[in-house]
Protein backbone atom coordinates (compact mmCIF):
# COMPACT_ATOMS: atom_id res chain seq x y z
CA UNK A 1 0.00 0.00 0.00
CA UNK A 2 1.08 2.93 -0.99
CA UNK A 3 1.52 6.32 1.37
CA UNK A 4 -0.79 9.30 0.58
CA UNK A 5 -1.48 12.85 1.37
CA UNK A 6 -3.62 15.53 1.01
CA UNK A 7 -2.85 18.23 -1.12
CA UNK A 8 -5.79 20.61 -2.19
CA UNK A 9 -8.74 17.88 -1.79
CA UNK A 10 -6.82 15.58 -3.99
CA UNK A 11 -4.82 12.46 -2.93
CA UNK A 12 -1.19 12.31 -3.96
CA UNK A 13 1.64 10.24 -2.82
CA UNK A 14 4.87 11.38 -1.45
CA UNK A 15 7.84 12.17 -3.34
CA UNK A 16 10.92 9.75 -4.03
CA UNK A 17 13.24 11.95 -1.96
CA UNK A 18 11.15 11.53 1.13
CA UNK A 19 11.16 7.68 0.62
CA UNK A 20 15.03 7.77 -0.08
CA UNK A 21 15.42 9.64 3.34
CA UNK A 22 13.51 7.19 5.27
CA UNK A 23 15.76 4.24 3.75
CA UNK A 24 18.80 6.31 4.87
CA UNK A 25 17.53 6.94 8.19
CA UNK A 26 16.90 3.36 8.85
CA UNK A 27 19.30 1.62 7.35
CA UNK A 28 21.75 3.92 9.08
CA UNK A 29 19.54 3.00 12.86
CA UNK A 30 20.40 -0.86 11.58
CA UNK A 31 23.87 -0.39 11.72
CA UNK A 32 24.62 0.93 14.16
CA UNK A 33 22.07 -1.07 16.40
CA UNK A 34 24.28 -4.18 14.15
CA UNK A 35 27.51 -2.60 14.99
CA UNK A 36 26.49 -2.40 18.52
CA UNK A 37 25.79 -6.08 18.53
CA UNK A 38 29.05 -7.29 17.44
CA UNK A 39 31.34 -4.87 18.32
CA UNK A 40 34.21 -6.16 21.07
CA UNK A 41 34.11 -4.57 24.73
CA UNK A 42 36.52 -2.12 25.37
CA UNK A 43 38.89 -1.01 28.37
CA UNK A 44 38.31 -2.51 31.42
CA UNK A 45 35.23 -3.60 32.98
CA UNK A 46 34.17 -0.91 36.21
CA UNK A 47 35.09 -3.12 39.28
CA UNK A 48 32.93 -1.84 42.57
CA UNK A 49 34.12 -1.72 45.62
CA UNK A 50 32.00 -3.10 48.75
CA UNK A 51 30.14 -0.58 50.86
CA UNK A 52 31.22 -0.48 54.80
CA UNK A 53 29.47 -2.37 56.68
CA UNK A 54 30.98 -0.71 60.47
CA UNK A 55 31.74 2.98 61.09
CA UNK A 56 35.21 3.80 60.51
CA UNK A 57 37.45 3.85 63.28
CA UNK A 58 40.05 5.94 62.41
CA UNK A 59 40.55 9.25 64.44
CA UNK A 60 41.10 12.80 62.71
CA UNK A 61 44.97 14.15 63.29
CA UNK A 62 44.82 17.64 64.43
CA UNK A 63 46.90 19.64 62.01
CA UNK A 64 49.31 22.69 63.72
CA UNK A 65 49.70 25.65 61.26
CA UNK A 66 52.77 27.78 62.43
CA UNK A 67 52.07 31.63 61.55
CA UNK A 68 54.48 32.64 58.19
CA UNK A 69 56.04 35.77 57.17
CA UNK A 70 53.16 38.02 55.59
CA UNK A 71 53.31 39.84 52.70
CA UNK A 72 51.40 43.37 54.03
CA UNK A 73 54.43 45.09 56.08
CA UNK A 74 54.08 45.91 59.57
CA UNK A 75 53.09 49.29 60.39
CA UNK A 76 55.96 51.27 61.63
CA UNK A 77 54.38 55.00 62.31
CA UNK A 78 52.54 56.17 64.51
CA UNK A 79 48.98 57.90 63.41
CA UNK A 80 48.70 60.12 62.74
CA UNK A 81 51.63 60.67 60.35
CA UNK A 82 52.56 64.41 59.50
CA UNK A 83 52.37 65.03 56.00
CA UNK A 84 54.91 67.12 55.83
CA UNK A 85 57.35 65.12 57.37
CA UNK A 86 56.85 61.68 56.50
CA UNK A 87 59.07 59.96 54.06
CA UNK A 88 57.46 58.06 51.15
CA UNK A 89 58.01 54.97 53.05
CA UNK A 90 56.12 56.35 55.94
CA UNK A 91 53.35 57.26 53.50
CA UNK A 92 52.60 54.26 52.01
CA UNK A 93 51.67 52.57 55.40
CA UNK A 94 48.37 54.51 54.70
CA UNK A 95 45.07 52.55 53.84
CA UNK A 96 44.81 52.75 49.39
CA UNK A 97 48.68 54.54 48.99
CA UNK A 98 51.23 52.96 47.46
CA UNK A 99 55.04 53.30 46.33
CA UNK A 100 53.96 55.55 43.03
CA UNK A 101 51.35 57.41 45.12
CA UNK A 102 53.59 58.17 48.17
CA UNK A 103 56.13 59.19 46.26
CA UNK A 104 53.98 61.65 44.15
CA UNK A 105 52.92 63.06 47.62
CA UNK A 106 56.62 64.05 48.39
CA UNK A 107 57.31 65.14 44.79
CA UNK A 108 54.65 67.55 45.50
CA UNK A 109 55.17 68.65 48.48
CA UNK A 110 58.41 69.73 47.69
CA UNK A 111 57.25 71.40 44.73
CA UNK A 112 54.64 73.12 46.42
CA UNK A 113 56.16 73.82 49.92
CA UNK A 114 54.28 72.21 53.36
CA UNK A 115 51.12 71.64 53.22
CA UNK A 116 48.84 73.97 55.69
CA UNK A 117 45.68 71.45 55.71
CA UNK A 118 44.91 67.62 55.34
CA UNK A 119 42.28 68.84 52.64
CA UNK A 120 45.36 70.17 50.61
CA UNK A 121 46.66 66.93 50.04
CA UNK A 122 43.56 66.37 47.30
CA UNK A 123 45.61 68.77 44.97
CA UNK A 124 48.31 66.12 44.34
CA UNK A 125 46.97 64.07 41.12
CA UNK A 126 45.48 60.75 41.48
CA UNK A 127 44.03 61.62 45.56
CA UNK A 128 40.32 62.30 45.03
CA UNK A 129 37.77 62.34 47.41
CA UNK A 130 37.98 58.73 48.43
CA UNK A 131 41.58 58.39 48.63
CA UNK A 132 41.11 61.04 51.12
CA UNK A 133 38.13 59.87 52.96
CA UNK A 134 40.37 56.60 53.47
CA UNK A 135 43.66 58.55 54.73
CA UNK A 136 41.94 61.50 56.56
CA UNK A 137 41.38 59.98 60.38
CA UNK A 138 45.07 58.54 59.67
CA UNK A 139 47.07 61.84 58.60
CA UNK A 140 47.19 65.34 59.88
CA UNK A 141 49.66 68.57 59.19
CA UNK A 142 51.63 70.84 61.98
CA UNK A 143 51.30 74.39 61.67
CA UNK A 144 54.39 76.04 60.80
Amino acid sequence: MRAMKRKEGKITSLSPAWWIAYGVLCGLGAAGFILLLVSQPRGEPVELIPAPTRLATTTIQEIVVEPTATLTPIPTVAYPININSATAQDLEQLPGIGPTLAQSIVAYREMHGPFTSIGQIQNVPDIGPITYEAIQPFIAVDEP
